[in-house]
C-alpha cells in the first residue's frame, strides 16, 4: 500500500486540540483512508507525544518553541527549521506521495528537494490573502507542485493562476463532517435538553454562532440584528460559540474587538451566552444549543466548515453570499442567504421569520442534514482525496516514463 505524508502548518498540533480547520481535515481524512497509508507531520504540542500511532495513522510532531518559533515565524527564509525537521521525517518514512496544506512556500521548499522522486501536492483551505505575510509567495511566483487542490470551486479559480500557478493537475476536494457524531435538533433523544440546561436555556428560541469572534465573522453585525429580534422576541437567546484566537492559551486573548463587544453585550436588551471556546470534538453537542445557525462571515471564505457542521446537526443556517458559502449553504434549500453582507436589518428579518416558523426551519434543517450525509461524509471525501492521490501519481510515472 503506497504511503502519503499529510503535512500540516506549523501554527496548531494534529489532532486539533488547539482548535483550526485544516487540522481537523488531515486528522479525519487520514483517518479514512483505505487505499493508502497516512502518515500526519505537524507541529508538537505539551499534551502530545513527539511519536505516536493512533489507528491506523502515525504522527510525527517537530518541537516549534520559543527563539524556535520566533525566528522560523519572522526570518524563515534564512532559517527553515520546521522545513527542515519535516524533510528529515520525510527522507526516513519515504513517502509515494506529499501532501502539503495551507502552506504554499513550504510546499515550493519540499518541490525542490523531493519533487523529481516524491510528487507534492499543494492543498489550500483559504485565499492568498488569508495567509501571513511571511507565508505569501511574491506574486507571479510558479509553485511548480505536481498537483493543486481547494476546499471549494471558490478557491480554486481564485487561486488556480495564483498559488496554484505551475501546477500539473487541480481538484475541489471538499471539508467533511463526521456525520455521526452529530445528533439532528430533531431528534427526541435528551442530549439538546441536557447540553441547553447545561449553558441555562429552556424553551426560549435561540440563535446560534460558532466561530471565531472577530469583525472578519460578523458577530457585531448579528449582535445589531438581534436587538431588532428581542423587540420582536423578546424571549429570544443568542449563543456565541467561540473564542478570540486558537492554540494553547490564547483561545480568549482580549483583542481591541472583543472589548468593544463585551461592552455591547453588557448593554444588549436581551440574553447572550458565551460559551468560550469549545474544542473540535466536543463541537457536535453543541450544535444542539440552537434553533437557528447564523454565519454573517464579512470576508470571502474558503467554505466555511461551521455551516457544514450546522446542516449535519439539522440547524436551518443564515448566511452571506462570501467566497465559497453559497457551495454549502444553498437559497431555500438548507439556508438563507443576504443579499448585503452587513445589512443588520435584512438578517433580523431573516432571523425573526426562521424562528416564528417551525415547519420552514424543520424542512431547510432536515434537507441540510440529509444532504450532508449523503455527500459531505469523510469517508466520501476521503475516496475523492485517494482518486487525486492516483491521479498525480499516474501523471508523474508518465513523465518519469
Amino acid at each position: 500500500m503506497p504511503t502519503v505524508a499529510l503535512i500540516g502548518p506549523e501554527l496548531f498540533p494534529i489532532p486539533p486540540i488547539r482548535g483550526g480547520a485544516a487540522e481537523l481535515f488531515i486528522e479525519k481524512a487520514a483517518e479514512a483512508l483505505t487505499g493508502w497509508r497516512p502518515v500526519v507531520i505537524g507541529v508538537s504540542d505539551p499534551d502530545l507525544p513527539r511519536h505516536e500511532t493512533l489507528g491506523q495513522t502515525e504522527y510525527h510532531r517537530v518541537p516549534l518553541t520559543g527563539w524556535r518559533r520566533w525566528l522560523y515565524c519572522r526570518y524563515r527564509h534564512y532559517f527553515p527549521l520546521y522545513d527542515r525537521e519535516v524533510a528529515r521525517i520525510i527522507r526516513r518514512v519515504r513517502p509515494d506521495l506529499i501532501h502539503v496544506h495551507n502552506r504554499p512556500l513550504l510546499a515550493r521548499w519540499l518541490e525542490r528537494r523531493f519533487g523529481g522522486e516524491i510528487p507534492v501536492i499543494l492543498h489550500m483551505h483559504n485565499l492568498y490573502e488569508s495567509l501571513g505575510k511571511r507565508e505569501r509567495p511574491r506574486p507571479g511566483t510558479s509553485t511548480p507542485v505536481a498537483g493543486f487542490a481547494a476546499c471549494s470551486n471558490f478557491v480554486l479559480e481564485r487561486e488556480r493562476s495564483r498559488l496554484g500557478l505551475g501546477a500539473g493537475l487541480y481538484r475541489v476536494i471538499y471539508n467533511g463532517v463526521e456525520t455521526d457524531a452529530f445528533n439532528s435538533i430533531w431528534d427526541p433523544g435528551p442530549q439538546r435538553q441536557q447540553i441547553r440546561e447545561q449553558y441555562g436555556l429552556k424553551d426560549e428560541p435561540t440563535v446560534l454562532f460558532a466561530g471565531k469572534l472577530r469583525e472578519s465573522k460578523g458577530v457585531h453585525i448579528l449582535l445589531r440584528a438581534m436587538a431588532r429580534v428581542w423587540e420582536i422576541a423578546p424571549r429570544a437567546a443568542l449563543v456565541l460559540v467561540g473564542g478570540t484566537e486558537y492554540g494553547r492559551g490564547r483561545t480568549m486573548r482580549e483583542t481591541p474587538f472583543m472589548g468593544r463587544l463585551r461592552r455591547d453585550l453588557a448593554q444588549a436588551p436581551g440574553r447572550v451566552v458565551l460559551t468560550g471556546f469549545i474544542p473540535p470534538a466536543d463541537m457536535p453537542r453543541a450544535y444542539l444549543l440552537g434553533d437557528v445557525f447564523v454565519g454573517p462571515s464579512q470576508i470571502e471564505e474558503g467554505l466555511g466548515l461551521v455551516f457544514l457542521e450546522a446542516a449535519a446537526a439539522g440547524l436551518p443556517i443564515i448566511a452571506t453570499r462570501r467566497g465559497g458559502i453559497p457551495e454549502v449553504v444553498r437559497e431555500d434549500f438548507n439556508g438563507l442567504l443576504l443579499r448585503q453582507p452587513d445589512d443588520a436589518a435584512e438578517l433580523a428579518e431573516k432571523i425573526t421569520r426562521l424562528l416564528g416558523d417551525a415547519r420552514l426551519r424543520q424542512r431547510l434543517g432536515q434537507q441540510g442534514r440529509d444532504w450532508v450525509r449523503a455527500d459531505f461524509t469523510w469517508e466520501k471525501i476521503a475516496r475523492t482525496l485517494e482518486t487525486f492521490y492516483d491521479e498525480v501519481m499516474e501523471q508523474g510515472a508518465g513523465v518519469r516514463g
